[in-house]
């Protein structure tokens, strides 16, 4: 067990800012592509089951089956290598996306941008809980995750004035990029920056493993034996925020498509309301949620992430559930800016939750294998299911509104019912 000093705060947030900064360049890629349904529907001749599963399939099916070898790699070898060897792949991938001739090439390239990106999260998790104490890791913890919606956001807003831009753009009738569609262009141009963090990341000193059992890596035999010691809290936990998952991809994915079909936007008109949303809604749930429960935790909680997480995810499910049936634009985002608020708070609350929990040497994997669970049913799940309801079910895109609604008030209520449960199994495992 390692007992020196906790390294200083400045480092700490330091590597939490570098950390969160390659979560926004990797929300940068998968982000804009919900913004092209219309053009990748229509250049590939898709209908929105088979656009769905670029985001599902391609890459959440391949991120869930790489996050677990790369949880292992980031438990055995340096994280600081894993993570930037990573966010340089998926960068790569990105940019090759903007090349694809076809279908089945841009389904290659977003399964490959899904294997760089599954090293980000269970890497830097671990990384954190050993720059933090356990006391004050649930608001780096949420720095890192503000990074989602902060990249989400900028790139709704940047990457829907790219679109318009490049429609309209001489870049695309001469030069280089001549006979390129806007979408094309578009993906090579989000997906250089990434590249840009690769060194600073490497460069980084490794933080020094804490904890029980720091000093050896264990198999994933093993990570697997003590999950499943915790599994009255994990399994309950696990399925519960695979609900938030299903619930934050699906409004992710198809809201762009809701404000098209039923409201009429442009790519610049969707990009700029949602973004803005994503930017200042997202950002505060998720810094609340890491403020509320360090408040809850010093006065005794010891389940207050769960708490967090719970009862704010109970109005996301009524306001989401509200938001796509609304009759005006303006209705519709004055309801799904409060419920992109509350539908963020569970993200950190789960991230802090499972690493107090687990073993130091188990962390990264443990938290691999909760991404793994709960992406696949979350990205995998989710909006293939929007999509099949939308075209299968009610047989008309513009009734997407209704195969949101129904998937978003299903989701909610059972995952306030399976955190329920898991509340006091955690307890008693806090209290060891």
């Amino acid at each position: 067990m390692n007992t020196a000093p906790w390294p200083a705060t400045t480092r700490g947030y330091l590597v939490a800012t570098l950390l969160g900064l390659a979560s926004v360049a990797s929300q940068f890629d998968r982000t804009v592509i919900n913004l092209m349904v219309a053009p990748l529907k229509a250049a590939f001749a898709l209908n929105d089951t088979a656009f769905s599963a670029l985001q599902s399939l391609a890459f959440g099916a391949f991120y869930v089956c790489a996050c677990v070898p790369l949880g292992y790699l980031a438990d055995r070898f340096q994280r600081r290598i894993v993570v930037g060897t990573g966010i340089g792949l998926f960068s790569l991938l990105a940019m090759a996306s903007g090349l694809a001739r076809s279908y089945a090439q841009l389904f290659l390239t977003r399964i490959g941008v899904a294997v760089g990106e599954a090293s980000l999260t269970p890497a830097a998790l671990s990384m954190l809980s050993d720059l933090f104490p356990p006391e004050r890791l649930g608001r780096p913890v949420s720095a890192f995750f503000i990074s989602a919606p902060v990249g989400q956001g900028l790139a709704f807003i940047a990457g829907g004035s790219l679109l318009q831009w490049l429609s309209t753009s001489t870049l695309l009738t001469s030069g280089p990029f001549t006979g390129f569609a806007p979408w094309q262009l578009a993906f090579i141009i989000i997906g250089f920056p990434a590249l840009l963090l690769v060194p600073f990341l490497i460069l980084q000193r490794e933080p020094a493993r804490r904890g029980a059992a720091g000093a050896a890596s264990l198999p994933l035999r093993e990570v697997a034996s003590i999950i499943w010691e915790r599994r009255a809290a994990l399994v309950p936990m696990f399925a519960g925020f695979a609900m938030v998952n299903l619930v934050s991809y699906t409004f992710f994915i198809w809201t762009p498509a809701l404000f098209e079909r039923s409201y009429g936007w442009n790519a610049g008109q969707i990009g700029l309301s949602f973004g803005l949303i994503l930017l200042i809604a997202g950002t505060g749930g998720v810094y609340f949620a890491g403020w509320i429960s360090d408040r809850l935790s010093g006065r005794g909680h010891l389940d207050a992430h769960l708490i967090a997480a719970a009862f704010g995810f109970v109005g996301c499910g009524v306001l989401g559930t509200l938001a796509p049936l609304m009759p005006s634009a303006r209705a519709a985002q004055l309801l799904l800016a409060p419920a992109i608020f509350l539908s963020m708070m569970p993200y950190p609350c789960a991230g802090t939750a499972i690493q107090i929990i687990v073993p130091n040497r188990a962390r990264a994997q443990a938290t691999a294998i909760y991404i793994t669970l709960t992406t696949l049913v979350g990205l995998v799940l989710g909006p293939l299911l929007v999509g099949m309801m939308t075209d299968y079910v009610f047989r008309n895109p513009k009734d997407i509104c209704y195969s949101l609604a129904l998937v978003v008030g299903t989701a909610a209520p059972l995952m306030f019912m399976l955190l329920a449960l898991a509340r006091r199994p955690y307890r008693a495992l806090r209290t060891t």
